[in-house]
């Protein structure tokens, strides 16, 4: 499996916000409950009512608190105690408008509950999680639902088990690795040695992002003797709350979790002008992201302050790639498509004969609106700049294929295939359409 189309989710520091709510709880107080959950470009998607209403919302504990993008659905939340705020996250912009609201009813799954649940909405339309992973997304939701649970992750399976804290008991694991963890702002914060290029090792802290599809990050900071290797390449990160992320991408030699040792680790470093909120830990290094977490089973524990690692089989060995082809792609409206459809068996000349059968038949076509795919970002110098495609480009097909018929995240998967495959293009540019091939190239 690729590493998955870079979509960062560890933007929100409330700080400022008072955090005290009501908890969460199993309903009929059992001992646990398991639910499955999406998973797309590494992050987890599982169903949350708010107030009655079904929404989808991204797992994600690199945030505190309970949030909702999708500001279409406002008026069908029936929310309670609104209060018109301001806030700041990651990103090039400025502070953004914000509804908080308390005393709402969230039903997690079918069976977890919270009465008396604090939401922050995001107004104004500037951030579109849903257009970037290709999947309706409403929300993100975090250090609320974890600080009252033992939480199993297992990837693989794509199910998560939520389980009582008073009662859950663990069981001896000889493959299994603890590590204690810290806390701030009910985010979680783990140690690890980092060995870099040059062979120095550095004792990093960084924060558990379930919700951020890369596999590490780190600050810059002399201070701190973290500095990015001599390769590297500038490179598009990502979107934060307040605007699109840059940074350098490059390799370190090793991620050292306890006994776990993830070699030839992806890494990037972003511009440090986009990280004013999220370096106020003045200790932090950096975070651990979900093309990471995903090759273990997890087993994360606010209550007791830990967290379990188990490699699993299906993604513990894989190598960790970059996007070789120097685009990023979303969601942008929707274009009218014709397609052939086989209407009946007729007499005219549309025929065909198999085994000494002639079989007749009739097409006819019908126009629907399916998604259309925007470039958004190209990187400098890339395989698909150097072909000349250009940003506000539009899809129409991919390796002779119609851009409709794959998903957004099938397309993402093929720009971190092997070196050396061929991406072919046809984009629409001004009501113009043009041809582009290319190969996928590594930087080092």
């Amino acid at each position: 499996m690729k590493i998955k189309h870079c979509v960062l989710l560890f933007f929100l520091v409330l700080s400022h916000i008072s955090m005290a709510q009501s908890n969460f709880y199993i309903k009929d107080n059992s001992y646990s409950y398991a639910m499955p959950f999406k998973m797309v470009n590494n992050l987890m998607i599982i169903p949350i009512y708010v107030n009655g209403k079904k929404l989808s919302f991204l797992l994600d504990t690199g945030v505190s608190s309970t949030i909702i993008l999708n500001v279409k659905i406002k008026d069908s939340l029936k929310l309670k105690n609104i209060e018109k705020i301001k806030i700041q996250g990651l990103g090039d912009g400025d502070f953004v408008d914000a509804i908080k609201s308390t005393n709402n009813f969230i039903q997690v799954g079918d069976n977890i509950l919270n009465r008396n649940h604090k939401i922050f909405l995001i107004l104004g339309k500037g951030f579109n999680l849903s257009n970037r992973m290709g999947e309706e997304i409403h929300g993100i939701i975090g250090g609320d639902l974890f600080k009252d649970f033992i939480v199993k992750i297992n990837y693989t399976s794509k199910r998560i088990t939520f389980y009582n804290p008073k009662v859950y008991k663990y069981k001896k694991c000889r493959k299994c690795e603890t590590l204690p963890l810290s806390f701030l702002y009910q985010k979680p914060y783990l140690f690890a040695n980092t060995i870099m290029p040059d062979s120095s090792n550095i004792k990093t802290k960084l924060l558990i992002d379930s919700g951020g599809s890369d596999a590490l990050w780190l600050f810059e900071n002399k201070d701190k003797n973290v500095k990015a290797p001599q390769k590297y390449f500038l490179d598009y990160l990502g979107q934060g709350l307040n605007g699109n992320i840059y940074g350098k991408r490059s390799r370190v030699s090793s991620l050292n979790l306890g006994k776990f040792h993830l070699k030839d680790i992806t890494v990037a470093f972003p511009d440090t002008t986009s990280l004013s909120t999220s370096m106020l830990h003045h200790s932090r290094h950096g975070t651990i992201g979900a093309e990471t977490l995903k090759r273990f089973h997890l087993i994360i524990d606010y209550p007791n302050k830990k967290i379990t690692f188990k490699k699993n089989s299906k993604y513990f060995n894989e190598a960790f790639n970059y996007n070789m082809s120097g685009i990023e792609i979303a969601y942008s409206g929707q274009m009218l498509v014709k397609e052939q459809k086989l209407h009946n068996y007729s007499n005219n000349n549309n025929s065909k004969t198999y085994n000494g059968v002639t079989i007749e038949y009739e097409y006819n076509y019908v126009f629907s609106f399916k998604p259309s795919v925007q470039i958004t970002n190209i990187r400098k110098d890339s395989p698909a700049d150097l072909a000349g495609i250009k940003v506000g480009d539009f899809i129409m097909e991919l390796n002779g294929k119609p851009v409709y018929t794959y998903s957004l995240q099938e397309m993402v998967h093929l720009f971190y295939e092997k070196e050396g495959k061929e991406i072919k293009l046809l984009v629409e540019r001004n009501f113009t359409r043009y041809h582009f091939n290319f190969k996928l190239k590594k930087i080092f």
